[in-house]
């Protein structure tokens, strides 16, 4: 580690041990962006333990209630800005002292290290700092239930570990009790909805190959009921012409998703476009693949041309040769016009969000409504609550049970068709 880092990581506000329990996390293959969420809610913990004047080993129930609502009133917010604040001033102490140059950023400086705590303690910095830098009716008023568990299964999980590796602890993990959640109703959009915001970018966008992108990525949610990040991470090797998808879920758990006859020729629709931005400079290899495609017979109408031509580039090790292994790209930007970025994830979410409020569409829509709707509606058409929950890639069926929802439309025929006086 750089002396920089060295000097302020350590001012990043820990629990005892904390280190070498988000190691364990790594080593137990958790995602990164799993252990970023449980550094940054266990170093806010202790903050609060912190400015509380409460100390870890004398941890008792009642400060947990106290934690509760600390985080339900936003004080968490007041300490985290009093705490960055207190940050700023110890690095320009530290640079007077040293006659250096040293600015707040170097708090988040890593340059040269690759070593993993200073990652994920450099991505808890500038999360600490995205707490308290957004103006939102929610950071005003707090924290709300679900946020607030999340943090508790943090120090749960936490504590847990502490009992494994025989590390004193102050309080069962039992002890931390989560709070109440508010039993909505769920909702998935009707079915008629879905298909309209599934087509409607092919109208809604001025530039026909981003309406043409975004309409393939709609399709092969709905097609799949994947999940956004899956999507996103999809490359073009993973292709074929089988439309049957290997890839690695939440958790690293392996599974099969599969395309619908009409999400894979919205898929090959938009791999002419994909190609055409392949940024390689042997385009002639292109050129030749397309012209030995044209002329097989399996390029008929039903024949899905490119999706044949991207297997064929797999095979002949040409794929390498593409300036981004990515199945979906943005269409602009890029240095010097080569396009080596993934689209982002909340690019696409806002999407949709825009798409929806177009529509019209009353239920709240989002790219993970597409995957509930998959699980409805092949749930509607008879699908066994076994099968979803392969589809899904779920460890547990009370997960499934938890995305399928009988639509209104569903119910009411189901209401109409069945009740005894009807």
């Amino acid at each position: 580690m750089n002396n920089k880092s060295k000097n302020y990581y350590n001012l990043i506000p820990k629990l005892p041990d904390q280190d070498g329990f988000l190691l364990e996390m790594q080593n137990s293959n958790y995602s990164m962006l799993t252990v970023y969420n449980y550094a940054r809610d266990l170093s806010i913990f202790a903050l609060f333990l912190k400015y509380k004047g409460i100390e870890f080993e004398k941890l008792s129930k009642q400060d947990i209630t106290l934690y509760k609502g600390y985080l339900k009133n936003g004080e968490h917010l007041k300490d985290l800005k009093k705490y960055r604040e207190s940050l700023a001033d110890s690095v320009k102490r530290t640079s007077r002292s040293k006659g250096s140059n040293l600015n707040e950023s170097d708090l988040g400086s890593t340059s040269g290290t690759g070593n993993f705590l200073d990652n994920v303690y450099r991505k808890v910095f500038g999360s600490l700092g995205e707490f308290v830098s957004k103006e939102t009716g929610r950071e005003k008023s707090g924290l709300d239930t679900r946020s607030i568990n999340r943090m508790l299964s943090a120090l749960r999980s936490y504590l847990r570990y502490r009992i494994e590796f025989d590390l004193e602890v102050p309080l069962a993990p039992d002890a931390v009790k989560l709070l109440k959640n508010e039993r909505k109703k769920s909702q998935v959009a009707e079915l008629d909805d879905l298909v309209k915001l599934i087509e409607c970018p092919m109208e809604f966008e001025k530039n026909e190959n981003v309406g043409l992108r975004n309409r393939a990525m709609l399709e092969i949610l709905f097609a799949t009921g994947m999940r956004i990040s899956e999507l996103i991470n999809l490359n073009l090797e993973q292709i074929n012409s089988e439309g049957k998808i290997f890839i690695i879920g939440k958790g690293k758990k392996e599974r099969f998703v599969y395309l619908t006859p009409r999400a894979m020729s919205w898929l090959d629709k938009y791999l002419r476009i994909r190609i055409k931005f392949a940024n390689t400079e042997n385009d002639t290899e292109i050129e030749k693949y397309s012209n030995i495609l044209e002329n097989e017979r399996e390029t008929s109408e039903n024949g899905f041309k490119y999706i044949k031509m991207i297997e064929k580039f797999r095979e002949s090790g040409f794929l390498k040769s593409f300036s981004s292994p990515a199945l979906f790209i943005p269409f602009s930007g890029g240095r010097d016009g080569l396009r080596k970025e993934r689209i982002s994830t909340n690019f696409f979410q806002e999407k949709i969000a825009e798409y929806r409020r177009k529509l019209g569409i009353i239920v709240p829509t989002s790219a993970h409504s597409l995957r509930h709707g998959f699980a409805t509606y092949l749930a509607e058409n008879g699908a066994s609550p076994a099968a979803i929950q392969v589809l899904l890639g779920h460890e547990s069926l009370n997960t499934t049970t938890r995305y399928v929802h009988a639509s209104d439309k569903f119910a009411q025929k189901t209401h109409k068709k069945n009740h005894p006086l009807s």
